[in-house]
C-alpha cells in the first residue's frame, strides 16, 4: 500500500470517528457476535481445544452481563458486508487493515508475524526466493506452473493485500469460499489440491498435526510488519459504543491476563523474543486505550 493511500485510510477512519464522537450513546440491549471459525477435529491422541472466538466470547459473556450475546456463524466475506451496510453486529476477530478501517472500528486483541507462504515440502524448491531464503510473492504469483490456493474475503495483512490486487489476471489463482479462516488449506496442500497458500507458519503446525506434516512456512519478502487483529464492529454510533465497552473489558486485569494468554499460546517463544519490545508497546496500548 502506498503512503497516500494509508493516510488516505486514516484521514477517513479519523473523520468517521469524529462524525459520531458528539452523538449520543445508544442504548446497548445485546450484541451479535460474528464467528467465522468453525470446531476443528483434534489429532489423534490429543485434546479438541476451544476456537479463540469461543474462548473471547466466553470472557465477553461473562463480564458483559447486562446485554444479550447472541454468537452467529458468518465467514469473512459476509462479516464484512454486514459491517459495511452498518448492521449492528460485530466480528469477534478479524484482521485490522486500513482498508478495514473505513468501515469499522477495531478493539486489538493480538498482533501476529506477518503471515508465511505455506508449501509442500515437494515444492519448496520450485519457490522463487530471494538471497535471504525469502519468497517474492510478483514472482510467484507469476509463475503458472504453481497453483495458490486462497480463501476467499480473508485478509493477509496491508502488505500481501496489496500484492495481491496487483497480481496478474491469469495468475494460478483460486480463492475457496470456507466457513471459516481457511484451517482446510494446510490439508489441500497435502493432499496435492493445490501447491501453496498464503497463511500463518503457526497454522500449519496446528492444522497439520497428524494430517498435513509436510507443509511448511517460508517467510515473504518485504512482509516485515505485524499483523494485528481484533474486534470489529460497524462504524455507526452503536458500533462505537460497543467497541469502547470492549476497550474498557480488556484494560481490566481480567481482560489483560486473557491477551498474555491468546499470545502466549499463538505466538512461538522465540517469535515472542524477537517481537519483545512490540509486545510490550501492544500490552501497554491495551491497559490504557486511547479515547474515542
Amino acid at each position: 500500500m502506498s503512503l497516500r493511500r494509508a493516510a488516505a485510510a486514516i484521514l477517513l477512519a479519523t473523520a468517521g470517528l469524529l462524525a459520531h464522537a458528539d452523538e449520543p450513546t445508544p442504548a446497548i440491549h445485546g450484541v451479535t457476535w460474528l464467528s467465522g471459525e468453525t470446531a476443528r477435529e483434534a489429532p489423534e491422541g490429543k485434546t479438541a481445544e476451544a476456537p479463540l472466538s469461543v474462548r473471547l466470547t466466553a470472557f465477553l459473556q461473562a463480564h458483559w452481563r447486562d446485554v444479550d450475546h447472541r454468537v452467529v456463524h458468518a465467514n469473512a466475506r459476509r462479516a464484512w458486508q454486514m459491517l459495511g451496510n452498518g448492521e449492528p453486529a460485530c466480528q469477534l476477530f478479524s484482521v485490522h487493515t486500513p482498508e478495514r478501517d473505513r468501515l469499522a472500528y477495531f478493539a486489538d486483541v493480538m498482533i501476529a508475524p506477518p503471515p508465511a507462504v505455506l508449501v509442500r515440502r515437494d515444492k519448496l524448491a520450485a519457490l522463487p526466493r530471494n538471497a535471504a531464503g525469502e519468497v517474492e510473492l510478483d514472482r510467484l504469483f507469476a509463475d503458472r506452473g504453481l497453483r495458490g490456493a486462497l480463501v476467499d474475503g480473508r485478509s493477509y495483512g496491508a502488505f500481501i493485500d496489496a500484492r495481491l490486487h496487483d497480481a496478474p489476471a491469469d495468475a494460478n489463482l483460486t480463492r475457496y469460499a470456507a466457513s471459516d479462516f481457511g484451517s482446510h488449506v494446510p490439508v489441500m496442500l497435502a493432499m496435492n489440491r493445490a501447491d501453496y497458500s498464503i497463511g500463518y507458519d503457526l497454522a500449519a503446525e496446528l492444522d497439520g498435526v497428524g494430517k498435513a506434516p509436510d507443509v511448511v512456512g517460508v517467510p515473504v519478502a518485504g512482509a516485515t510488519l505485524l499483523v494485528r487483529a481484533g474486534i470489529a464492529c460497524p462504524r455507526t454510533p452503536w458500533g462505537l459504543a460497543v467497541i469502547r465497552r470492549v476497550d474498557a473489558l480488556f484494560a481490566t486485569p481480567e481482560g489483560l491476563a486473557l491477551l498474555h494468554q491468546e499470545m502466549d499460546h499463538w505466538m512461538a517463544p522465540a517469535a515472542q523474543q524477537r517481537y519483545a519490545a512490540e509486545l510490550a508497546a501492544f500490552y501497554r496500548e491495551r491497559a490504557k486505550p486511547a479515547p474515542r
